[in-house]
Formats: C-alpha cells, structure tokens, sequence
C-alpha cells in the first residue's frame, strides 16, 4: 500500500517509528545533505510543497501503529533533530523572558505533535503524564539520541563520541544557529511554531509505502532511490543476518557485525552484492540480482545459518577480490597470476563462481590448469560475442557439481564446459572479422598481438613488459591522404579491426602520424624488430581488401594458440 503523506500525517496520530538496531548508522553530513535540507525547506515558503520521495514502513504492530523503518531513516532523523532545535529556541526564548509561558507551552506541544507520544497507561501522582519518544534508533545512535538530543544537552567531549553521532550533534548544531538567524530579527514562538507546522509539516511530502514482510521491502528497493542511500541486496541481506544474529543478544550481534566489516574489508573495491552472488552461485543453483535476497533468505533460517553464511563469505572474500588483482604476490604464484591477467583484460566474471568452487573444493596445485583452460574458453567466447548470461549459467552448474563432488578435476571440469568452448571454425571465423577498441581496451590488444607475435616468430614475449606499442596501420584520425585507400564512411568499419594492428617500439612510433601515407609507413615497419609489422604487413597498398587478408591470416594462427588441451574439434 502506498500513499502521499506531508509529514504531519506522517508522525502524527500517535504513531511510532523504530529503526532496527542492525541498521546503519546516522550519516547525513552538515555541509553535504543536512545543508541540502535546509535549502530544500527554504524554498518551501515559495515552491510551497517538496518532494521527500519513499518512506518504507514495515508495520511492527498494527495495533499501536508502531513501524519498522525499512527505508528514510535518514530523512525521519533529520527531521526529528530540526525539530529538537526548534524546541531549543522556544526554551532560550521563554527563559530570556520572551512570552514565557506561551513558548514553554509551544515547546511542549511540538514535542507531543512530532517528537513523542504520551503515554496514557502511566499510572502515579505527577502533574503530567511522561512521553514516550516517537522515534528509536540504532543500537548505536539511540542512546545519544534519548539521552542528549533530546534532553538538549550537549556532549563534554564531542571529539570522544561515534562518528554517527558527532554527524547527529553537528547537524542539530546546524539546524539550531539557522533558526537562529532565521528568527533573530522577530523573536516570535508563533512564527516559529507556524514555521514548523505550516511549512515544514505541511509541505514535506513522502511517498509512503507499507510492506508487509522484508521480502516485498526488496521488491520495493529494485526501483525506488529515494534522498538517502538505496538499499542493495547486500544491504538488505545484511540487516537480514544480524536480524538472525541479534535473536541470541549483542554480543553475537556484534561478532556478526565484526565478520562483515572484515568480509567488506577483504573485498577492498570489489562489490559485495556481485561477490555475494557469485559465490551463491558457486554453491547453488544461479541466481540473478533480482531474486538473490529471495534465495539466500530461504536457506538462512536462524543463527546458527547466518553465522554458516558469514563464515562461508569470509573465506572466500579474499580469493575474490584477489580475481581483480592477478599480480597480488601473496596471493597467486607466477602461473596463475598470468592467466588471472588474462581473463581480467578479458573483463570476464561470470567464471568467477566456478573459481570459487574449485578453490573451496579442489587442490590448489591444479588451479593454475583450470585458469588458463578458462583463459582461452573465455577468449574464444567473447571474440565470438556470445552471450555471457549462457556462460554464466555453465559455470554455475559446473561449480555446483564441484561442490557435489562429482567433478573431482581439471580435465572433467573443462569437457562439461565443452557447450560453451567455440569451436576452431566458429572462433576462426569471428577472429577474422573482431573489432576491439584501443580507447577501451588497449591493454587486450596488446596482449593479442604480443601472443600472435611470439607464434610467428617462436619468441617469448610478456604483454605486461614488453616495450611495444600499438600502431594503427590506418591511423585512428585519418587524413585526407588515406581516402583513397578507405573511403570516408567506411573508414570507422576499420580502425579497430584486429588486422589494422600493428606492433613497434615506442620511439619509432613517435615517427608516424595521421598524415604519413602506407607507402612511407612500410619502410618504417621493414625495420621492425616484431615479425607482425616487418613480414605480416608486406602490402603494396593497405585497402580493406588488404587487412581483411591479413586478419584472417592472424585468425588462422590464432586458433591454434588459444586452443584448450581437452577439448576437441
């Protein structure tokens, strides 16, 4: 269910709001979306309304209209801490003498309409019924929030407090000197309070929509992206597991907690929701983005699964950020390192799941083998620019197997991947027409020609330190001297092609420019120490007739060295 509320509609009517104690922190920043805020507000008193976007609420009890705040915690917070600050200046206000009683008297009435609910089943002799605030927060915030925000006090010592909670003081130190300003001129409790209920309460507009369970809440994230952070399926099955973990106390909570922080650490840059996912699929049958937090939440039940789970994740993690790092020494030894290298320049990840598995399941010694098989698989795959979701599917049934054990080793593993390994035809005949640009992936080209190189000339090599450059027999700009060789609407067709490539040492490189003829390069590429350019280049003109000759020359060569040693034609 979904509706617009303004945010008096939204805290009023007694309801409560709870922001789960395995939710993140408080984040907004003074000069960043606090002061954004502000701005958005001041606009109110022209634009007259603001939109706030979504506000997702999971109804912890119907009864007493208490939620569970999925999404815009941030935003309620913020709102709350402006909302402390108002009832700050109405208190310096009435003690300075200014309409004592009436700004006492507002200030009590704005903590009942937005900061608290009073509590009628309190019994005793006092004067007046206690309240009860309307908002809880995180395990981490929520102390500082009851306890200072609330009673406007001031920490002894910011400087010793949480970030989170340094982000609360400052943005309520903020919200505080802006009214200030705001109203030094006419030190008025009722235009304040009209401030506050007229065009804050009534011009903030949310989209708020109620769940019913967190799996909808998931299905709600896919397409909403409200002022605050979108929540990820990591994020989602993150406050999943410590949900699980906070059953059994903080202190398992906490370890929870600790285990995440280390798996998110372990990943460096890596994304943890397609980490996540790999590694479901390494295990699993596939799963897509989408239905990922579905699946994962219907094997992880309890505790003790969730703390399975993590553990799982924490071994891996390292494996897996280390995909992206083929050159980390610790790591991977000189063999694997290489072929790590290549599917890297190849940007290739779907094979990352079945990595996973085989490290998890299988000997180390062999891993380098299967690497170089998935090297030349994935290379014969995307030359042919099939589609990777079929890869991705193949590997995630071989890795499952893995685990099933009943794929015990390399050569097993690789022939039942033989429905995704192009054959020599199929591969021969994409190579001779393959396109692959140097503005994007200069790097693959290199390593290309550097491979074709060492076959022509039997030599040996490194695409990651040989001194070679790539040349572009049609340069990348073309003056008018090559259109007579490729007409103009045709030339874009060749510049990237695989044969227009050429290999030469930096400084002769320097030699030739967008205006040098064929004619003038050949003398150059002649004294070329790469077989490549000085014996596959030997053209009395270049026209697309000529590198499409040479492309399919190097196409020829090229399905003999990216060839797998178990698979067959």
């Amino acid at each position: 269910m979904s509706d617009f509320k303004n945010l008096n509609s939204v805290i009023g009517n007694g309801k409560s709001y709870k922001v789960p104690i395995y939710q993140r922190d408080y984040s907004w920043r003074k000069n960043d979306e606090v002061e954004d805020l502000w701005n958005d507000i001041l606009e109110l008193e022209i634009e007259k309304s603001h939109y706030m976007g979504y506000l997702v609420l999971l109804a912890e009890n119907k009864t007493d209209e208490s939620y569970l705040i999925i999404d815009g915690q941030q935003r309620l917070i913020t709102l709350s801490i402006l909302t402390l600050a108002v009832t700050r200046l109405l208190k310096e206000w009435a003690e300075g003498g200014i309409e004592k009683e009436l700004n006492e008297e507002r200030r009590k009435e704005e903590i009942r309409r937005y900061l608290g609910n009073v509590d009628t089943s309190a019994t005793g002799t006092g004067s007046f019924l206690p309240i009860i605030p309307k908002l809880t927060l995180n395990r981490n915030n929520d102390d500082f929030y009851k306890s200072y925000l609330m009673q406007l006090r001031q920490p002894t010592s910011l400087s010793r407090q949480k970030p989170s909670v340094k982000l609360m003081q400052q943005a309520f130190n903020y919200f505080y000197e802006k009214l200030k300003e705001k109203f030094e001129k006419e030190k008025s409790g009722a235009a304040l309070t009209q401030f506050l209920e007229k065009t804050i309460g009534t011009g903030l507009i949310f989209t708020v929509i109620e769940v019913s369970d967190d799996l909808v809440a998931f299905k709600v994230f896919e397409t909403l992206n409200a002022r605050g952070v979108k929540l990820s399926p990591a994020d989602l099955l993150k406050n999943y597991l410590f949900s699980k973990a906070a059953k059994r106390g903080e202190i398992d909570l906490d370890e929870a907690e600790r285990r995440w922080v280390n798996i998110s650490n372990a990943l460096a840059n890596s994304d943890i929701t397609t980490f996540i996912r790999h590694y479901w699929n390494s295990k699993y049958k596939i799963a897509r983005h989408a239905g990922l937090f579905k699946v994962i939440k219907e094997k992880v039940n309890d505790a003790d699964e969730a703390f399975d789970f993590l553990d799982s994740l924490e071994k891996q993690a390292e494996f897996y950020t280390g995909f992206d790092t083929p050159f980390d020494d610790s790591l991977w030894d000189k063999e694997e390192r290489k072929y790590l290298h290549v599917i890297k320049l190849l940007e290739v990840t779907t094979c990352y799941s079945l990595m996973l598995s085989f490290l998890a399941n299988l000997p180390r010694k062999d891993f380098a083998k299967l690497l170089n098989e998935i090297a030349i698989i994935s290379l014969r795959y995307s030359i042919a620019q099939l589609n990777p979701n079929e890869a991705e599917v193949a590997y995630s049934n071989i890795a499952n197997q893995i685990y099933d054990k009943k794929l015990t080793d390399v050569k097993g593993i690789i022939l039942a991947l033989k429905n995704i390994y192009v054959d020599d035809k199929a591969f021969e005949s994409a190579f001779a027409t393959a396109q692959i640009n140097t503005k994007r992936k200069k790097q693959l080209v290199k390593y290309l020609l550097i491979k074709l190189e060492n076959q022509i000339a039997n030599s040996d090599y490194s695409d990651e330190d040989s001194q070679a450059t790539i040349e572009h027999i049609l340069p990348e700009n073309p003056r008018s001297v090559w259109e007579d060789s490729f007409k103009p609407d045709l030339q874009d067709e060749y510049i990237y092609r695989l044969g227009n490539y050429a290999l030469l040492s930096a400084s002769t490189n320097k030699k030739l420019d967008n205006e040098t003829r064929f004619a003038n390069k050949l003398d150059v590429y002649k004294q070329s120490p790469y077989k490549i350019t000085k014996e596959f280049c030997l053209y009395e003109e270049f026209t697309p007739k000529e590198l499409q000759a040479r492309q399919a020359k190097l196409a020829k060569l090229a399905k003999g060295i990216w060839k797998s040693s178990f698979i067959g034609n």
